[in-house]
């Protein structure tokens, strides 16, 4: 079964999934979204880290 838009075995229906790709909005949008959570990530491994040598001394 194909579930691409257009015609069967075609490509020409594939841009339809793909066209926030071509603004620049949208990578910027992703970008920073990506880095937040690499942050964000970070910040919390280094407190859990922090706590957990504390709570051993």
């Amino acid at each position: 079964m194909n579930s691409w838009p257009g015609p069967e075995n075609s490509w020409e229906g594939v841009d339809a999934y793909f066209t926030s790709a071509n603004s620049e909005g949208t990578l910027i949008f992703w970008t920073l979204l990506v880095i937040a959570l690499l942050i964000l990530v970070t910040m919390l491994a280094a407190r859990h880290e922090s706590d957990t040598a504390n709570k051993t001394k």
